[in-house]
This record gives C-alpha cells, sequence and structure tokens, in this order.
C-alpha cells in the first residue's frame, strides 16, 4: 500500500486541528451564552416572586437576597425534597426535627417564595384529608404543644376540612397511646390579604375557634380540654393539589402533604 504524499499529510493534520480549535471556540461562546440565559430566566422569575412578598417580608431571617434568588427556580420542590429528606433520616419520621440555623433560613426563604407564588386559600383546594409531615413551632407557642409536636410521626397526625360545615378537625397521635383531637371552626377573612404578582387578590388567613378539645390515653376516657375564649388565626402561605404551607398566629409554621402524595414521595 503507497503512503500518502507529504504535503496531503500536513493539509489533513491542519484540518482536523483547525476543525478542533473551532469547536472549543464554539463551546466556550456557547457555554457561558447558556449559563447567562439560565441565570437571567431565574433572575426574572424571581423579580415575579419578590414582588408578592409581603411588606414586612424578613429578608435577613430568610439569608438574604441571593439565597431567595439561588432557591427561587422551584421553591415547593425544595421543600417537599427537605421536608422528605428530614423525615429519611430520622428513624421515627418526626416531624419536629432540630432545625440548624442554615435550614432556618432556608426554611424562611422557601416560606416566602411559595408566598410569592400567590396560591393562597381557596375552599376547594383545601377540603378533605391531609397529613402533617413538618412543624417549627414559634417562640410564642403552647409548651405541650411543643412538647407534643417533638413525639408526632409522618402520616400518623390527621387533619381534615369539611368546608360544607367550615370547620377543620385534627388528631395529634404521639407517645404510641396518646391522641390530642380538635374541632375548630373557621371563617375566611379579608385580612391580612395580598396580591399575587398578576394583580390578583389572594386571601390569606383564616379566623379559627376551638370548639371542642380533648386528650385520650389508649383505651382510657377522654379528657375535655378548657376551650380558649380567644381566637386564633392561620395564614395559607401556600396551597396546591398536594401540599399546603401554613403559619399559625403565635409562630408555629406547619407542612402538610395529601395522604397520596405523601405515598408517592414516600412510598412503603
Amino acid at each position: 500500500m503507497m503512503n500518502a504524499p507529504p504535503t496531503y499529510s500536513i493539509l489533513l493534520l491542519v484540518l482536523l486541528v483547525g476543525s478542533a480549535i473551532s469547536s472549543v471556540d464554539s463551546f466556550l461562546a456557547t457555554a457561558p451564552r447558556t449559563a447567562t440565559t439560565k441565570q437571567t430566566a431565574l433572575r426574572a422569575s424571581f423579580e415575579d416572586l419578590r414582588s408578592a412578598f409581603p411588606k414586612d417580608a424578613n429578608i435577613v431571617k430568610a439569608g438574604g437576597w441571593h439565597n431567595l434568588e439561588q432557591l427561587s427556580e422551584d421553591p415547593k420542590g425544595a421543600l417537599v425534597e427537605y421536608v422528605v429528606n428530614g423525615l429519611k433520616g430520622t428513624s421515627s419520621g418526626s416531624i419536629q426535627p432540630s432545625v440548624a440555623a442554615r435550614d432556618s433560613e432556608k426554611i424562611e426563604a422557601l416560606a416566602l417564595l411559595l408566598y410569592g407564588m400567590g396560591k393562597g386559600f381557596t375552599a376547594d383546594a383545601i377540603d378533605g384529608e391531609w397529613d402533617l409531615v413538618f412543624t417549627k413551632q414559634g417562640s410564642k407557642s403552647p409548651s405541650f404543644q411543643k412538647l407534643v409536636g417533638k413525639q408526632e410521626t409522618a402520616g400518623r397526625s390527621k387533619n381534615v376540612f369539611d368546608v360544607a360545615k367550615m370547620v377543620f378537625s385534627g388528631d395529634v397521635r404521639f407517645w404510641r397511646w396518646g391522641k390530642v383531637a380538635t374541632t375548630v371552626r373557621y371563617t375566611p377573612t379579608s385580612d391580612a390579604f395580598s396580591t399575587s404578582a398578576d394583580g390578583k387578590i389572594v386571601v390569606r388567613r383564616i379566623v379559627c375557634q376551638i370548639i371542642n378539645a380533648f386528650f385520650k390515653w389508649w383505651k382510657l376516657p377522654g379528657i375535655p380540654f378548657p376551650l380558649p375564649k380567644k381566637k386564633g388565626f392561620l395564614e395559607v402561605l401556600y396551597l396546591d393539589e398536594d401540599i399546603r404551607v401554613t403559619k399559625g398566629n403565635r409562630g408555629g409554621f406547619f407542612v402538610h402533604f395529601r395522604p397520596g402524595f405523601l405515598n408517592q414521595v414516600m412510598p412503603l
């Protein structure tokens, strides 16, 4: 077999080197543009959410503007991932884990971003059964509520809204045999409404009055609790077909999943 002429070999080498250089140049030119496009889209999405933040939003507690922007791509997905990882990371599936300062900032940031999505209270969306999967008690939360919260496990504490009767009930189970059951009458109110990024009015608050409450241990008779005279409220930060995120008037932060969604993200 005859060898290729030297001139042909040199020409072939030049073409190969030129093609490689052209490919590298093309990659270097495209990569920054792709990254810039993604960053621009992220910033545009963040600005929409930011425009619907509450006026008293605590940006410092949320870790600053940069932290908020970095989490703004998919706030719901980030919260679900955080909750699920937390449940899987505890042998008991506790819904009230110890929250580090960095995690606290993340929770505050995601709460603000979800609020900015403009999905507050609606009767159709809130109706039916929910499972409590995460709580972060506020500094003003009752001591008993803090104690019980540490013993709760995901899927055992139920919350059911009956929009026809304008009540919701909850069974909080702890220490295997313990249960606290409550029935609450609620009324949506125009107080503390917000405006979404597209200008729609969003109902945020429901006023709550406990009308029945008792403690039960195993098969022993239930012991009724004295009912508080003052009304409280729940602020609906985010609500869709899968998850419900609320904050109580004493600062407690609560995340509920629909039972079907909980089984989907945490299959048995």
